[in-house]
């Protein structure tokens, strides 16, 4: 009875009247009361809130006052609820439109990949099919996906699966491929003079050693070699040369430039997707005007969520960074700084890898400009091509 009630029961008082005649007739009706305590002209007690209307046409066959004290249970606290027509045409709306995105994302699961691996998945997905949260799934769809995984090179092995809204990427990375061997034909000869450190011969003749110095196209790895019978045998020319050798580069960098600054202003527009409907909303500006050739755009995209929930909606923000060009004054150290950066830069490009043994630096300061000069004492593989 206590387990009924908590749904819906009433608290009531009996007075005057035939109180014991009520009791005798709600016992034969099968009205059960609750809690009955008596009090100086009757009792009070309790009862399911549906069995009250009927108790109450038994009380006045008897002439007893009943008086409604206190509503208890989950259907008074909800009656206001029911009494709301827009919530319920809200949930005529919503089941439909719920039944309606079962076939939409509403999140990817990346599974064990990393978030450099993630980052990659999600963005061939998105550019070359279209997969994304607030998309609507179909199997074709999932196949010109693993097979843009596939194409992008990143993974040597992807799989999609949908259920439920969520988008299960699976993948495994790439192994490099090992190098096939090949020698060449002709002999190899040095890219640049230096001493020889090591010298790892895969096929061919070695014509230099060790500790031997050696000048620009000089060779190092031969085609042919002779027996002690005289007979000549060829074989590819293939092999490492590690050598110590020196390069030098320069660079003026100018201690006054025109340099694009931010301004601090930006301009940001978002565009809603979901189901194959976009919508563009209305561009925030933070006191950016029209946009120049200097400006910089960043673009991302947003998983929304309400509550920590993921939503089937994908939100591509764009955010327009203002750039004005100003004159900028650099100190000697950054100048520096920035010629000493400047000539890794070109020796990355011309040794990529290469070790820095040593080196040697001259700076000149001019009127506005900054001369840097540096010689690096490098050890790289010195065979050309």
């Amino acid at each position: 009875m206590e387990v009924v009630q908590l749904w819906a029961g009433v608290v009531f008082t009996a007075l005057s009247g035939d109180t014991e005649g009520l009791l005798n007739d709600a016992a034969q009706a099968g009205i059960h009361l609750s809690r009955i305590c008596p009090q100086p002209g009757g009792f009070s007690g309790r009862c399911a809130a549906w069995r009250y209307q009927k108790l109450a046409a038994l009380a006045r066959r008897h002439r007893v006052r009943l008086q409604v004290r206190r509503r208890k249970g989950l259907f008074f606290h909800l009656r206001p609820l029911f009494r709301r027509k827009g919530l319920w045409a809200g949930l005529v709306f919503f089941v439909p439109l719920l039944l309606w995105s079962r076939g939409l994302i509403w999140s990817v699961d990346y599974g064990s990949l990393t978030a450099g691996q993630q980052a990659r998945a999600a963005l061939v997905l998105r550019e070359e099919t279209g997969l994304e949260p607030g998309v609507r799934v179909t199997q074709d769809l999932l196949t010109v996906g693993e097979y843009a995984l596939l194409k992008s090179g990143e993974f040597s092995w992807a799989s999609l699966n949908f259920f439920g809204g969520r988008l299960e990427v699976e993948a495994a990375a790439a192994k490099q491929v090992p190098a096939i061997f090949s020698g060449k034909l002709q002999t190899l000869c040095a890219r640049i003079g230096g001493v020889v450190t090591e010298v790892n011969l895969k096929s061919g003749t070695a014509l230099v050693v060790p500790g031997q110095q050696v000048e620009t196209g000089q060779p190092l790895i031969g085609t042919s070699r002779t027996e002690r019978d005289g007979t000549p045998i060829f074989a590819p020319a293939a092999g490492v040369v590690m050598a110590r050798f020196e390069w030098s580069a320069q660079y003026d960098q100018s201690l006054t430039e025109e340099v694009p600054l931010l301004t601090g202003r930006t301009h940001t527009k978002l565009r809603l997707s979901c189901g194959g409907f976009h919508l563009t909303l209305p561009g925030l500006d933070g006191g950016l005007v029209g946009p120049t050739s200097n400006d910089v755009e960043i673009t991302r995209h947003i998983q929304m969520e309400l509550g920590g929930l993921p939503l089937p909606i994908a939100v591509e923000e764009t955010i327009r960074y203002q750039r004005r060009t100003r004159p900028v004054n650099y100190s000697d150290d950054l100048a520096l700084a920035m010629a000493r950066l400047h000539c890794l830069q070109e020796l990355e490009e011309e040794w990529p890898g290469a070790e820095i043994v040593a080196q040697q630096e001259t700076v000149e300061r001019k009127a506005h400009q900054l001369h840097y000069a540096v010689t690096y004492t490098l050890l790289d593989n010195i065979v050309e091509g």
